[in-house]
């Protein structure tokens, strides 16, 4: 196994493509969520991608973040 150092998450608002409209049963054009996190090793390598898209008004993300010292 890999020890993982870091993630690197991006979130982007979109419309569903054709294929990902029909894959979640949602109207054509209808607004997504798409999420791609990226794990890392302490070298930097990337070990782990999960891509994933949903449905917009179907989840909520919530991130919390430390506050610096």
């Amino acid at each position: 196994g890999h020890t993982l150092a870091e993630f690197t998450e991006t979130v982007r608002a979109r419309l569903a493509t054709k294929a990902e409209a029909t894959a979640l049963a949602l109207s054509p054009g209808s607004p997504v969520i798409h999420l791609v996190r990226n794990a890392e090793t302490q070298a930097g390598r990337v070990v782990e991608v999960c891509d994933t898209v949903m449905a917009a008004d179907q989840f909520v993300l919530d991130y919390r973040f430390p506050a610096a010292d």
